[in-house]
């Protein structure tokens, strides 16, 4: 939604302040639920017909303003009524615009679109280059992984009304003997070519002030304010409509070396006329918003209608009588102007910015820069430097040194804490099914090594027989499965689950024990050394069949094994 007059035609006019900012108020109630009313931000960023005001004038409307949005149902802080620059003003519009078509910040990366936002007192141009430029326009905006090298200014004076400012102000000069008294009188009459018959209003020309006159003065000495605070030169325009002057007028006002006391002549066939020589040229297709597309839908066309089809839509409406003109569309302001806009916009596009009708696409009047404020608001991310301008949305960069040494000094500290608390911190589900503790005792040839089964068996005691074995009775293992050192494991036989546990000993003689429910058999270590035991590659491990032991002698060794562990 849009009001009208701008903020810069309101300077020490409170009531008309507020006339123009109740609508956007009650607008964005209606749109926001109202329990989300306090916690939703409220933004108010002023443009180009406010920057160029004096400072005095301007701090005037900042504060105004704020006392009139403080006291809203949104939130809306003191430093959110502000100027932005026209570099910020056009990045905004970049942003909305690939955001709307889906590119910006896509994976795969895709082509963006250049930007061309045309307000009513400048021109923001934003596009992307292929590589990081070094001069004032140079931007780098980043979106996660994909980086973008930007181009964006703005063309101050090149607006829809001041365009028609500057018109104004040409005719001026070319109307013989005018005196700083006659411009103060305010009855100097204009004859313009792209206003209609029957039209005769008066008009405050901004422009005009800088204007040399006949009596080699200029009006700024007379210039005054008018009613409203609008400053400027008061002048009567009439209408006088001839189509060719018009666009030659138009023409003008494109070709900065026609208005501007700073620049040569400007050739437009060699060189974009709208642009200082320091200015980089746009390049890409663009997307043509705001000032644009409110000419495109004044005039019924849709998107895709050409840019001749607009110069036929304004010489048609330029034959109207002014009686005629107002009465055949809907009441909005500036509808003289539109016969002056019509051309005007093609002239900017074709000479002006050297852009060609098939690299130019008309957007909807749904992309402003305002989008792009929401948008970047939300990402929270706007370094903003004096010299090289950094704007970076949803990452956070660091340096690679310094992430190498902050991984390298946790992964320290945390293999510190892990020495510090010892073999208890692992997990059971992630313990090895081996014993990991070992601690020999070779005091006596019968001690066995201290070793904690994981499985919390009851640990056996090895018998001696008296005949130069040395039993183990009932010590688990598994039938038919070959044993490694340290190993406890778990299978299944025809009969069961067989749970096996090994231990080690200091004997001489093998080491028997047994005990499956399908089947019986001996695990014999034919190594006469404990050294030998630690290396599974000397040693052997292998199961005998003992089916000729008779039931007596087992139940024997297990009474001997109860007598012994009583």
């Amino acid at each position: 939604m849009e009001t009208e007059p701008g903020f810069d035609k309101l300077v020490h006019n409170i009531s008309g302040l507020r006339e123009a900012i109740r609508p956007l108020i009650q607008w964005a109630e209606k749109q926001i639920p109202r329990k989300s009313h306090k916690t939703t931000s409220l933004f108010l960023y002023a443009t180009a017909g406010v920057r160029r005001l004096p400072s005095p004038d301007s701090e005037w409307l900042l504060s105004n303003s704020w006392s009139i949005l403080k006291s809203s149902p949104f939130l809306c802080r003191k430093e959110w009524v502000k100027i932005i620059t026209g570099t910020e003003e056009a990045y905004y519009g970049w942003i909305a615009l690939n955001y709307h078509t889906e590119v910006l910040g896509s994976v795969p990366e895709k082509k963006t679109y250049g930007a061309l936002d045309l307000g009513g007192s400048s021109l923001q141009v934003t596009f992307e280059r292929k590589q990081d430029g070094n001069d004032e326009t140079s931007l780098k905006l980043s979106i996660g992984p994909v980086n973008h090298h930007l181009s964006a200014y703005s063309l101050a004076g090149y607006g829809l009304n001041d365009a028609f400012d500057k018109s104004v102000a040409h005719l001026l000069k070319r109307v013989p003997q005018v005196t700083s008294e006659d411009l103060i009188s305010g009855k100097i009459e204009i004859n313009h070519p792209c206003l209609q018959s029957g039209y005769k209003e008066q008009y405050t020309c901004s422009h005009c002030s800088s204007i040399r006159l006949a009596d080699g003065l200029s009006p700024i000495g007379g210039k005054k304010l008018v009613k409203g605070g609008e400053s400027g030169v008061s002048v009567q325009l009439i209408g006088v409509p001839k189509w060719d002057e018009c666009s030659r007028l138009a023409m003008v006002a494109v070709n900065m070396s026609e208005w501007s006391d700073n620049s040569h002549g400007i050739d437009c066939e060699l060189h974009p006329c709208a642009l200082a020589e320091n200015l980089p040229r746009p390049i890409g297709h663009f997307y043509a918003m705001s000032g644009f597309y409110v000419v495109y839908r004044f005039f019924n066309l849709t998107p895709d209608a050409t840019l001749d089809d607009v110069l036929d839509k304004g010489s048609e409406f330029c034959e109207k009588t002014w009686d005629v003109t107002r009465k055949s569309v809907v009441p909005q302001p500036f509808i003289e102007q539109y016969c002056f806009r019509a051309p005007y916009v093609v002239r900017l596009l074709r000479e002006g910015l050297h852009i060609t009708d098939s690299h130019v696409i008309i957007g909807s009047g749904s992309i402003t820069w305002t989008l792009g404020v929401a948008l970047f608001e939300a990402g929270k991310a706007f370094p903003y430097g004096a010299k090289f301008h950094s704007y970076e949305i949803f990452q956070m960069k660091i340096n690679a040194f310094v992430l190498f040494a902050i991984l390298f000094a946790s992964l320290f500290v945390l293999l510190c804490a892990f020495s510090c608390v010892g073999n208890w911190w692992v997990p059971k589900f992630f313990r090895r099914p081996y014993l990991p503790l070992f601690r020999h005792n070779s005091v006596t040839s019968t001690s066995v090594l201290n070793i904690p089964s994981p499985f919390l068996f009851q640990r056996w005691s090895p018998i001696n027989t008296g005949d130069g074995r040395v039993k183990m009775p009932l010590s688990p293992t598994v039938a038919g499965t070959l044993q490694r050192p340290f190993d406890t494991a778990l299978s299944f036989s025809c009969g069961g689950i067989e749970l096996a546990e090994s231990s080690l000993y200091s004997s001489s003689s093998s080491v028997a024990h047994s005990s499956s429910s399908g089947s019986l058999g001996q695990m014999q270590f034919d190594n006469n050394t404990l050294g030998s035991f630690w290396t599974p590659n000397r040693s052997q491990m292998r199961l005998q069949s003992r089916r000729s032991q008779s039931r007596e002698d087992l139940n024997s060794s297990i009474a001997e094994a109860h007598l012994a562990k009583v």
